[in-house]
């Protein structure tokens, strides 16, 4: 009489043993990914040799690429977590509830970690990512493919292996080594315009013993950033693996101070944050969040949206972009802030643009963001900053 029941929990315990370990490892891989989930750069490279497209279709691809890889591996090793269910009603709840469960707790480790939701367009992909995964994974698990749940393992070990030991290079050293250097040199600097020119030529400078030595894209990256967190906002530190609240990153943000560009510390902070952003986001989304931080400024605090501002995030976006394209660009780019500094080759004039409109005064005059005024301007910004050298280099990305 006995026996039965032993003989099902000896034919249990190796099913229950999957579920435990697959729930932990879809719990630790969410826990050491990096937030946000971004290609090396070295993927985005190889993506563009062999599709023969343009760097930002490269690293969109490389990006969907890997969220595809690292979410639909986590869906499928999900899956195995998780009881069968015995009928189909149960199955198909199953594949709707399981994909929210696990972005629900993506989504609560990454605003831990970031301190913010991300975009919504950021979160479409995971999702589909990981609803495909677990339709997957359920399918196999039905057919009793227990040991198939290795195939996700698998993606997703090689996806943290790219991500944290790969071929990105240990950007978070370089970045720290920079904002050093610009702790270093801080106190002997300037005010004004000329400080802003004295800290990006420092960033940019050629460093003995430099974490990034021999990869001048990544180089330019890490000036990028070290002027971002000092410059922009300190909270960006936590992208790169420093911690903003660490005396490094307070002193470098101490430089915030007294730097202009243009004579206006605000932009300052808009080009600095906004090319920071754009080496670690695809230049889209870096754009979107410019623009819609002014709406929430107009919205929130009353400040007033700015045409300014959002010019020196679009001319932020732009110095990353060409500053980072490829190694001839990165190389040109060390190369001319070398030779000095213009202001005109990195931002244009743009105290006349329209600025510190409130809601009301923004649609009585332009209708609306997409009005064919609000373009016309947006046009006008793009035309100036093109005649700026510096952000439209031959070398840049094509």
């Amino acid at each position: 009489m006995s026996k039965p029941p032993t003989h099902r929990r000896r034919a249990a315990s190796p099913g229950a043993a999957v579920k435990v370990a697959a729930a932990g490892a879809v719990l630790l891989a969410l826990l050491l990914v990096p937030a946000p989930l971004l290609p090396p750069h070295r993927l985005a490279e190889v993506v563009q040799s062999l599709l023969g497209v343009g760097w930002q279709a490269a690293y969109l691809a490389a990006a969907i690429g890997l969220h595809l890889v690292f979410y639909g591996g986590i869906g499928m090793l999900a899956a195995f977590a998780v009881n069968p269910a015995p009928t189909l009603r149960g199955r198909l709840l199953q594949m709707g509830v399981v994909p929210l469960v696990v972005v629900g707790v993506a989504l609560a480790i990454r605003v831990a970690k970031l301190g913010h939701l991300p975009m919504w367009i950021n979160a479409a992909v995971p999702i589909g990512a990981c609803l495909l995964g677990v339709i997957l994974g359920l399918g196999l698990r039905y057919r009793r493919w227990t040991a198939v749940a290795l195939i996700p393992l698998g993606l997703i070990c090689v996806s943290l292996w790219a991500l944290l030991g790969g071929a990105s290079g240990d950007l978070s050293r370089a970045t720290a080594e920079r904002l050093q250097r610009l702790v270093a040199v801080g106190p002997q600097l300037p005010s004004g315009d000329a400080r802003f020119a004295a800290l990006l030529q420092t960033a940019f400078a050629p460093m003995p013993g430099d974490a990034s030595a021999g990869d001048p894209v990544e180089h330019n990256r890490a000036a990028i950033l070290a002027l971002g967190i000092a410059l922009g906002q300190e909270r960006l530190a936590r992208l790169v693996g420093l911690d903003p609240y660490g005396e490094l990153v307070r002193a470098a943000a101490g430089l915030r101070a007294g730097t202009t560009l243009r004579g206006r510390g605000d932009w300052t902070q808009h080009y600095a944050l906004s090319a920071g952003l754009a080496v670690l986001e695809h230049p889209l989304v870096s754009d979107a969040g410019g623009l819609m931080k002014e709406e929430m400024d107009a919205l929130a605090r009353g400040s007033g949206f700015s045409f300014g501002d959002l010019a020196a995030d679009r001319a932020g976006v732009r110095f990353a972009i060409a500053a980072t394209g490829s190694e001839a660009a990165a190389e040109a780019m060390q190369a001319r802030l070398l030779r000095g500094y213009a202001i005109d080759d990195f931002f244009p004039p743009a105290a006349d643009l329209p600025e510190n409109l409130t809601p009301e005064r923004f649609r009585i005059v332009f209708g609306g963001v997409g009005s064919p005024l609000y373009r016309q301007v947006i046009q006008e910004i793009e035309a100036r900053l093109d005649r700026c050298a510096a952000l439209s280099s031959p070398q840049s990305r094509p």
